[in-house]
C-alpha cells in the first residue's frame, strides 16, 4: 500500500514536472515555427524515445527516494503511536527524531503533556486539599453535634437519613442509621405536618418511648431536634398516679362542698383553688400534642392540608380582633380530621374571630349541610375545646390567649447553614494572610450627590466575603433618612426620594449596626475613596481597603473603561440590582473574587502585597 502510494505520487509529480517542461519549451520556441516544426517531427518520428526516457527517469527517482518516503512514514507513525502512551502514562515523553516539521511537532506535543501533568497533579492537590478539610470539619461538626443535648436528625426530601447525633440514636434505636428512611421510626404525615410550624413542638411515639419533635424544611430535605418527651424527675407512672389522687382528691372536695357551710367551706374552696394550681402544674408537666399557634396561621395550615387532600382551594378570612390571639391545638389531628369530616366536598370557606375572652372560634362553611365530623376531628377539638354542627356550619371552639407583644413580630426568613470551622484558628498578623483566608465586606452606598462634604448617604449595604465565596445570606442592607434634599440627578440613578426615605432612621442610628457587621472584615469597595470620604465623615474608618478599581488597573493597565459594570461584564458576572446599594455590593464582590485568580498569578498572595502594589497607582492618590 505503501508503495503504491508513493509511485502515484510520483507519477503524479513526472507528469506535472514532464507537462511544465514541454509546455515551457514549446512557448520558448515559439517565435521560431522551423524549430517548432522540427521537433514536434522529431516526437512523432520516434515516440518511444520520450516515454522511455520517463520510465527510465521514474525508476531512477524511485530508487532514489522511496527509501527517505519510507522512512518519513514509519517516522509519522512512530511519532503517533508514541504519543498514544501519553494517554496511559502521563509521564512519558516522546523522543524528537526526524526532519525538523517532526522534531518541533515532538517537542510542541511534549509540553502539552507537560502543561497537562502539572494540571492534573495540581487539581489532585487541591482535591486533596479540599477533601482534607471536609474532613476536618465534619470531624468538628460531628464533635459539636455530639455535646447537643437534643438529638439532631438531617434527613433529605425522602426521608433518608443523611447526619445525626449520638442522642438521636440514643432516643431513635438501632433503626436509625445513615441512608436508612425515618419514616420507618415516626409517623411520615406528622413529620410533613411539623415542617410547616417549625416553631412548634409536637409529641410523637417514638421506638423507644414518647418525644418532643421540631422540624424545619430545608431546601432539599429537613432537620430535626428531638428530645424526650418527660422531663428528668417524676417517671411517667408516677405523674399519673400523681393526677389520679389529685383528681380523687378534687372529687372529695367538690362533694364536701356540697354538704358544709359557714368556715369550713371557706377553707374548703381554698383547698380546692390549691387543687386547681396543682393540677395545672402536673398538666404542664405532661407530654401534650397540643401547641401554640398564631390565628392566622392556624387558618393557612388547615387551608394548605385542604388543598393538598382535597384538591380544592378553600378560601379564608379572620377577624381583626382575632389577629394577635395564639390558639391551643393540637394542628395535626385537627388537620387530618377536618381533611377526612370534608372528603367529597368541593367548596370550603373557613372563617376565624375572637369569642369572649380566652376563646377562638373556627367555623367552616359549606354549600350543603355539615357532615358528621370524624372521631380525628371531635377528638382532637374536644380535648381543648368544642365542636357542634348549624346547618351548614361545622363549628370548633379553641382555647386561645392574646400573644404578647415579641410574639407578634413576624420571624426573619431563615438563612441558609453557614460555617467555616477553620476559622476558629485565628492568623496571627492581618498583613501576612494569603487573600483566599481572609473574611471581607464587600460594601457600597448610595447618597444625595457627589460631594461628601455637603452630600449624605440614603443606602448602606454590604455582603461578606470568605476567601473566594460570597456569603450570599450574610448581607446588611439599610435605608437612611438623609435629612437633606435629594438631587434630581441622584433620584435618577438610584430612584429613591426624600418621601421614601422620610420614614427611615437617621446615619447616625444605622452606622452602629454596620460597625458590628464589618467588623475584624477586610473592606472592599468599587471607588472605595469616595465611600469612605461619605463614611469618615460619620465617624467611621476602618482600615485596610481594597479597591475594585485599583486593583483592576494593577490587573489591566491598558484597559479603558473601569466602570464596575466593564468589571463585571468582563468577569461574566450578571449586572443585577445595578445602582442599588445591595446590588453593587454583591456586583463587588463577585468581580473581587474572579480576581483573586490573577493577582495570585502576579505574585500578590498576601494582603500586604496587594495594598503595597495598589499604593504605587496614580489613581491610589485620588482623595475626595
Amino acid at each position: 500500500m505503501n508503495a503504491l502510494r508513493f509511485l502515484g505520487a510520483l507519477l503524479l509529480g513526472l507528469l506535472l514536472v514532464a507537462g511544465s517542461l514541454a509546455l515551457g519549451l514549446f512557448l520558448l520556441l515559439e517565435g521560431n515555427p522551423e524549430a517548432q516544426a522540427a521537433l514536434w517531427e522529431a516526437v512523432r518520428a520516434r515516440p518511444m524515445v520520450p516515454l522511455f526516457t520517463g520510465l527510465l527517469l521514474l525508476g531512477a527517482l524511485s530508487l532514489l527516494l522511496y527509501p527517505p518516503f519510507l522512512g518519513y512514514l514509519a517516522l509519522t507513525r512512530a511519532l503517533g503511536q508514541e504519543s498514544e502512551v501519553l494517554l496511559a502514562h502521563p509521564g512519558h515523553r516522546l523522543t524528537p527524531r526526524g526532519p525538523w516539521e517532526l522534531r518541533h511537532l515532538a517537542r510542541l506535543i511534549n509540553r502539552l503533556a507537560e502543561e497537562k501533568e502539572r494540571l492534573e497533579q495540581r487539581l489532585e492537590e487541591e482535591a486533596a486539599q479540599a477533601k482534607d478539610l471536609v474532613e476536618a470539619e465534619r470531624e468538628r461538626l460531628a464533635r459539636v453535634l455530639a455535646q447537643l443535648p437534643q438529638g439532631v436528625v438531617l434527613s433529605d426530601e425522602r426521608g433518608l437519613v443523611l447526619l445525626y447525633n449520638p442522642k438521636a440514636r440514643a432516643l431513635l434505636g438501632e433503626g436509625l442509621g445513615v441512608g436508612k428512611s425515618l419514616f420507618g421510626l415516626l409517623d411520615r404525615s406528622l413529620l410533613l405536618h411539623a415542617q410547616s410550624l417549625p416553631q412548634a413542638a409536637f409529641l410523637v411515639q417514638g421506638p423507644k418511648g414518647p418525644l418532643r419533635l421540631k422540624a424545619r424544611a430545608l431546601e432539599e430535605g429537613f432537620l430535626l431536634l428531638l428530645e424526650e418527651a418527660l422531663p428528668e424527675g417524676p417517671s411517667r407512672e408516677r405523674l399519673h398516679r400523681l393526677k389520679d389522687k389529685a383528681a380523687g382528691v378534687r372529687a372529695l372536695v367538690e362533694v364536701l362542698e356540697r354538704e358544709t357551710t359557714g368556715e369550713a367551706k371557706r377553707l374548703l374552696q381554698v383547698a380546692r383553688e390549691a387543687l386547681d394550681e396543682i393540677q395545672g402544674l402536673l398538666q404542664d408537666l405532661a407530654p401534650s400534642p397540643h401547641e401554640e399557634v398564631p390565628a392566622q396561621d392556624l387558618l393557612r395550615l388547615l387551608a394548605g392540608r385542604l388543598e393538598a387532600r382535597l384538591a380544592l382551594t378553600p378560601g379564608w378570612t379572620l377577624d381583626p380582633g382575632a389577629e394577635g390571639l395564639l390558639v391551643q391545638a393540637d394542628t395535626f389531628a385537627l388537620a387530618e380530621g377536618l381533611a377526612k369530616t370534608l372528603e367529597g366536598t368541593e367548596v370550603v370557606f373557613l372563617q376565624g374571630e375572637a369569642e369572649g375572652e380566652g376563646l377562638f372560634q373556627l367555623t367552616v362553611l359549606l354549600p350543603r349541610e355539615a357532615p358528621k365530623p370524624h372521631p380525628l376531628l371531635a377528638e382532637a377539638a374536644e380535648a381543648t375545646g368544642s365542636l357542634w354542627r348549624e346547618g351548614n356550619r361545622l363549628i370548633l371552639l379553641l382555647p386561645a390567649r392574646k400573644a404578647p407583644p415579641e410574639a407578634l413580630k413576624e420571624a426573619p426568613a431563615p438563612r441558609a447553614l453557614v460555617y467555616d470551622l477553620t476559622l476558629l484558628q485565628v492568623p496571627p498578623g492581618l498583613e501576612d494572610v494569603p487573600l483566599d483566608q481572609l473574611l471581607y465586606t464587600a460594601f457600597d452606598l448610595e447618597t444625595t450627590g457627589l460631594d461628601p462634604e455637603q452630600d449624605a448617604v440614603v443606602a448602606l449595604a454590604g455582603v461578606h466575603v470568605l476567601g473566594r465565596r460570597v456569603l450570599r445570606q450574610e448581607v446588611f442592607e439599610a435605608l437612611v433618612n438623609p435629612g437633606r434634599p435629594i438631587s434630581p440627578a441622584a433620584t435618577a440613578v438610584h430612584g429613591l426620594t426624600a418621601e421614601m426615605l422620610r420614614d427611615k432612621p437617621p446615619l447616625e442610628a444605622v452606622l452602629p449596626a454596620f460597625r458590628a457587621f464589618v467588623q475584624d472584615t477586610v473592606l472592599v469597595a468599587h471607588n472605595g475613596a469616595f465611600d469612605l470620604a461619605f463614611l469618615r465623615r460619620a465617624g467611621l474608618d476602618q482600615p485596610p481597603l481594597l479597591d475594585t478599581l485599583l486593583l483592576a488597573q494593577l490587573l489591566f493597565p491598558d484597559l479603558k473603561d473601569y466602570r464596575l459594570e466593564a468589571l463585571a461584564h468582563r468577569f461574566g458576572v450578571p449586572a443585577t440590582g445595578r445602582h442599588t446599594a445591595l446590588g453593587d455590593a454583591l456586583m463587588t464582590a463577585e468581580v473581587f473574587v474572579r480576581m483573586q485568580p490573577l493577582l495570585f498569578e502576579r505574585g500578590l498572595k498576601r494582603l500586604w502585597d496587594v495594598v503595597e502594589a495598589c499604593r504605587r497607582l496614580p489613581l491610589a492618590r485620588l482623595r475626595y
